[in-house]
């Protein structure tokens, strides 16, 4: 449970009975062990902002040490803290969890080959638009899927965006493009022929970029409503200049929360056709994984 609460951050009792005891239909199994770390001074909680009976567990440093010691944990600087815990990034965080324990629960990936908040393009870089800082993008998670969900036409490397909408849909719109500006980094260093970033960092993915899944909560018509906005925003922020979301070769999708949880507890979820092309050229029709790239690409001229 503490290699999974660092790579998660924050997460309920719920979401570790999903990673520890599955087949169960009780938390109180996980309550009992997180009573132990609790006294062993390794986690501490937090309330659900809302709800005073749940309680939000995150690592304490002590167990944020203990976690590193796994050589299944990439160890990072940041710490959570009560004060975090029970601040504004509490409920974003914890719908990311619940992604990630469920793609878990369900065999679609792991929760240790999963990553939150991971920075990408930083540092001294190549950008066509000339700023290093323009170039950098802090994805929400990113998720590789089982190598038998590879097999089946997955993408090895998924980029996550949990959408809240509580922010415009100008600025979720900014935020995908950033994804194209960190498709063309290269470090300063680097020769013009050198591979991408994202290349190098993510080799399994050879020649194609990993998509970018927009995962957001709430009603799932208000999901629609908001990928109808999203999508108008990238079409019209185009300005007669080819990008990698018109060519396709950002493919980025969109899709409810709610749906995504749903499908994702059956089989063959992670391939179910549930995700709607945000890319400007592309139909409105939902596709699978395995097909987003396709549907991503302008349609060829006959």
């Amino acid at each position: 449970m503490l290699e999974a609460l660092y790579v998660c951050r924050l997460a309920t009792a719920e979401h570790l009975r999903l990673l520890v005891t599955p087949t169960t239909a009780s938390s109180r199994y996980v309550r009992a062990e997180l009573g132990k770390l609790a006294r062993a001074g390794l986690v501490n909680a937090v309330q659900l902002r809302g709800r005073t009976r749940t309680k939000v567990w995150f690592l304490t440093r002590a167990g944020a040490a203990a976690a590193e010691a796994s050589p299944a944990i990439t160890a990072r600087p940041h710490r959570m803290s009560a004060a975090l815990a029970a601040g504004p990034l509490q409920f974003h965080a914890l719908a990311v969890a619940d992604v990630l324990m469920t793609l878990h629960a369900y065999r679609h990936a792991s929760v240790l080959d999963c990553q939150v908040e991971v920075s990408h393009g930083q540092g001294n870089a190549q950008d066509p638009t000339g700023s290093s800082s323009r170039s950098m993008v802090i994805t929400d998670a990113v998720i590789r899927p089982q190598p038998s969900a590879v097999e089946g036409g997955v993408p090895p490397v998924l980029f996550v965006e949990l959408d809240r909408a509580t922010t415009s849909s100008h600025r979720l719109a900014d935020k995908l493009h950033a994804y194209d500006r960190y498709r063309q980094h290269r470090h300063a260093a680097s020769r013009a022929s050198s591979p991408s970033s994202w290349q190098t960092r993510y080799p399994s993915s050879e020649y194609t970029f990993p998509p970018v899944l927009v995962v957001i909560t709430g009603p799932p018509e208000r999901a629609g409503r908001r990928m109808d906005l999203v999508w108008n925003q990238l079409k019209q922020a185009r300005r007669g200049l080819l990008s990698g979301l018109d060519s396709g070769e950002v493919a980025v999708a969109g899709v409810s929360h709610a749906v995504l949880l749903s499908h994702l507890a059956r089989p063959g979820g992670l391939t179910a056709p549930i995700w709607t092309p945000l890319n400007p050229h592309a139909p409105a029709t939902p596709v699978t994984l395995p097909n987003l790239h396709a549907a991503a690409r302008p349609p060829k001229r006959t």
